[in-house]
């Protein structure tokens, strides 16, 4: 018993990173199997899941935004020509996303509007705290797009299942100048942490080169699900950097 609580405090101490080495990889998993049973699996009924699934399935009579609107009396049209382009770029973004998600590459960039040149960096099999993710340059809306994807294969089950909390501060930058006495302490999801720090490290030097070339860009970063909280983790991340300070972030049904 002792031997197993010493190995869990050893797991718990390791840092928040993709695994590099095959003993890394190792400890990934070991970690995950630790997680899921002790903080998940052994507190929750193993039934609740199917049943959840099933009620999913069967639920009758599900609404839409649009039938709920109809069968209300304070529901109203927006007309604020500011509002409605603010809306339009969400839904511009959701669907671009949805898109690199579920479809074949080649097929995202055209259904996106994109083509092959403005894909900058690509990072397409996903592995384990390694999410799938394209930095592309958009040129019509000037903007340096970061897109992560959501779970679609075990690997991004496995980083998912890696969700012990893990210490998480993020250090303000204030008129162009990183202040260290500045700082959000708290705690993010370990595989997302993880994943984002080696996101980071990908797409960093892609993206100051594209800033030089085109300094009045922005840097948006777009997720969902798995892709969604990496995404909210990374902008913060990005945000500690003097160019990326203005950094945006969108993310849809995002987990963190």
């Amino acid at each position: 018993m002792m031997l197993v609580k010493k190995a869990v405090r050893k797991l718990e101490k390791r840092p928040a990173e993709a695994p590099k080495t095959s003993m890394d990889m190792v400890f990934t998993f070991a970690e995950a199997i630790r997680f899921g049973y002790a903080d998940i699996l052994g507190k929750w009924n193993l039934l609740d899941l199917p049943r959840a699934i099933l009620y999913g399935i069967m639920e009758k009579g599900k609404k839409t935004v649009a039938i709920e609107c109809k069968e209300r009396d304070d529901c109203v049209q927006l007309t604020d020509p500011e509002l409605l382009k603010e809306l339009y770029e969400l839904k511009k973004c959701l669907t671009r996303t949805m898109l690199f998600s579920d479809r074949r590459f080649r097929s995202f960039l055209f259904a996106a509007g994109f083509v092959k040149e403005d894909v900058l960096l690509r990072k397409r099999r996903a592995r384990i705290l390694k999410p799938a993710f394209t930095v592309i340059r958009d040129k019509e809306s000037k903007c340096l797009f970061v897109f992560i994807r959501g779970t679609r294969s075990i690997k991004d089950t496995l980083t998912d299942v890696i969700g012990a909390p893990v210490s998480f501060n993020h250090f303000i930058c204030s008129d162009g100048e990183l202040k260290r006495n500045n700082v959000v302490s708290g705690h993010g999801h370990r595989g997302m942490v993880a994943a984002a720090r080696w996101i980071k490290k990908h797409c960093t030097p892609k993206l100051l080169d594209e800033l030089r070339q085109y300094p009045d860009f922005q840097v948006k970063i777009v997720g969902h699900s798995l892709g969604g909280g990496t995404a909210a983790i990374l902008t913060y991340m990005l945000r500690e950097i003097k160019q990326f300070a203005s950094c945006t972030c969108v993310t849809f049904g995002s987990g963190m």
